[in-house]
């Protein structure tokens, strides 16, 4: 080919049916994007620019179908990468009817605040010629689409139809092309050099480059944040606490008051780069009084105008804005009986499905939570609402007199992370020198990987097998009083020890373990013998023992056992607190999870 104009011809032609129909691997669509037409504009560009200063960079997607393509230019002095910065680029709609030749900026490592006031700012300040500054982009009806319809600054679109009937000349295509180029010169003089240092700084965000850094290497950055803050946590907390939120977005810390549950949302939310400021994260305290979903979610008041409730704004913040995480964290969840006020919103959570790139649930409300008389406009603002993949919910509950018990119905949909380790003088043993940058992760960090068991399959198949039988194995111990987990519970556990795998956060038994107390064990209560017929053969599987053969109290014994052979167990978290509740069973003729 050789025109701009025959490339992106071919790109509207043909992309749209490959998207639908054809393998990603491989497609030619993708040497185009990625090799031909990058290099065709570098020839073109290099007679009017030093094209070395210059990336030219295109994308069909990352392993599956972008709903976008895109074309960008990025002057190196500003960014090397599209998640951030401003740069040109071709973005082409998802119907494939438009191209759009725009100077737009990232949005990954941006909030829509940020990124829309500085759109605003340049639109006023800058002399951007002939292109359009209106908010007319149409590219897609979400993801990052609708971020690139949002953060452009200007723009001159091209129709399919005109492209591909020679109804736009080579000509006009340049000539676009050069006089975006030079307000893209004119930002990097007038303003880009001109920012103070401060300003270029991200502050709060990036303190090295993210697209370098492993999940590893990025939890590292998190712990470190979180410790230069004052605060200590116990070793592997903060990989188990993402792990779990990387599995379902529905996360339990459970303990007595004061052991820093609360204090861990804040602070793992500020490392992420969200918080109460950018309104990416949000503290709700749960009212003893609350008996219904209208609690959390709103109702129609007397004069028949709908009341939205605590949650339903930032839930519309994260539905508008994409790109990043949002962490709501309900605190003391359990001073009212969650299934009362929380049922609604968990039934939404079990219908997540994928719709294209994103993840999506059936609508919060329906017809029924707001008033036929209406009279403002939050029915349009709120009825069409989702759980977004970009929410992340993290309730703290205390266990104790003043709190009511869960119910197997929200355990099974929840990790559940005990803080019962209090260590009153581990902060004197730690170096609080070290001073550490928040980060500004894009959703992707957090996202939900798998939905369901076959997302792993044929892949991960062995590593499936060998988690299920043991989970098989536990289950006909727990079988004995009905407490068997089920396919829900076996599908949580395979994701998570998968992520964990692969992310090298966590050995496979270590992950097991943590799975087992957080999946599992929670499960168990009660004053019956088959209780403690349960708890000893579990302690059996969990450390190799055979206990569960002898007859009498053996409490004293087990736990005997555990401290002095604790470190060739299989599962010694498992084991020690089945140790727990073993001991408090023959105490006090009943045992649960919560001590």
């Amino acid at each position: 080919m050789s025109s701009i104009k025959d490339y992106l011809a071919k790109i509207v032609s043909e992309y749209k049916e490959a998207r639908l129909h054809e393998e990603f691997a491989g497609h030619h669509l993708g040497d185009l994007m990625r090799h031909q037409l990058p290099e065709f504009l570098e020839e073109k560009l290099s007679s009017n620019y030093k094209i070395d200063n210059y990336i030219i960079k295109g994308s069909i997607g990352m392993g599956n179908w972008a709903k976008v393509p895109w074309l960008a230019i990025m002057n190196k002095d500003i960014t090397t990468t599209t998640q951030e910065g401003v740069y040109v680029v071709y973005l082409f709609s998802q119907d494939m009817e438009r191209v759009y030749l725009t100077f737009n900026q990232g949005v990954t490592r941006s909030t829509k605040e940020e990124f829309t006031n500085n759109r605003d700012k340049l639109r006023a300040k800058m002399d951007l010629g002939d292109f359009k500054t209106d908010n007319e982009i149409d590219l897609a009806e979400s993801g990052k689409g609708k971020a690139y319809e949002l953060s452009n600054i200007c723009y001159q679109k091209y129709k399919a139809e005109q492209l591909i009937n020679n109804q736009i000349s080579e000509k006009e295509l340049i000539e676009d092309l050069i006089e975006i180029m030079k307000i893209y010169q004119k930002y990097y003089e007038n303003y880009y050099l001109e920012l103070d240092a401060a300003e270029i700084e991200t502050g709060e965000g990036v303190s090295e480059n993210m697209d370098d850094l492993t999940t590893k290497e990025i939890l590292t950055q998190i712990k470190n944040y979180i410790k230069a803050q004052g605060y200590t946590y116990p070793d592997n907390l903060i990989e188990n606490f993402y792990l779990s939120l990387k599995t379902k977005p529905f996360v339990l810390l459970a303990g007595i008051s004061g052991t820093g549950k609360t204090k861990l949302v804040e602070l793992f939310a500020r490392a992420i780069g969200c918080s109460s400021e950018n309104d990416r994260f949000k503290l709700i305290s749960v009212k003893p009084d609350w008996n219904d979903s209208a609690d959390l979610l709103g109702y129609s008041n007397i004069r028949g105008d709908f009341q939205p409730g605590p949650i339903l704004e930032i839930i519309k913040k994260a539905a508008e804005d994409p790109v990043n995480p949002y962490l709501v964290c309900l605190d003391e969840m359990n001073l009212a009986r969650v299934e009362y006020y929380f049922s609604d919103f968990l039934s939404k959570m079990e219908t997540r499905h994928y719709a294209g790139d994103q993840i999506k649930t059936d609508r919060l409300l329906n017809e029924n939570d707001f008033d036929q008389n209406d009279s403002n406009d939050s029915k349009a603002k709120y009825s069409n609402l989702h759980i977004p993949d970009n929410l992340y919910l993290i309730g703290t509950v205390n266990m104790d007199e003043t709190t009511h018990p869960f119910s197997k119905k929200v355990l099974d949909r929840a990790n559940t992370i005990e803080f019962n380790q209090i260590d009153l003088t581990a902060f004197l043993e730690e170096d609080y020198s070290v001073q550490a940058q928040s980060l500004k992760v894009n959703n992707q960090f957090l996202k939900t990987e798998y939905l369901n068991l076959k997302d792993l399959l044929p892949a991960k198949k062995d590593e499936v097998q060998r988690t299920t039988e043991e989970l098989e194995r536990l289950n006909k111990i727990l079988k004995k009083a009905n407490l068997q987990v089920g396919y829900r519970i076996r599908d949580e556990i395979n994701f998570y020890i998968v992520e964990a795998l692969d992310k090298e956060l966590l050995a496979k038994n270590t992950a097991f373990d943590k799975e087992i107390l957080q999946k599992v064990l929670p499960r168990i209560q009660g004053s019956s013998a088959i209780i403690k017929e349960i708890l000893l053969e579990l302690f059996d599987f969990f450390s190799g023992s055979s206990f569960s053969q002898e007859n009498g109290q053996l409490s004293n014994r087990v736990w005997n056992y555990y401290q002095a052979n604790q470190e060739s167990f299989k599962y010694p978290e498992s084991a020690e607190k089945t140790a727990y509740m073993l001991r408090r069973f023959e105490e006090d003729g009943f045992t649960s999870y919560w001590l």
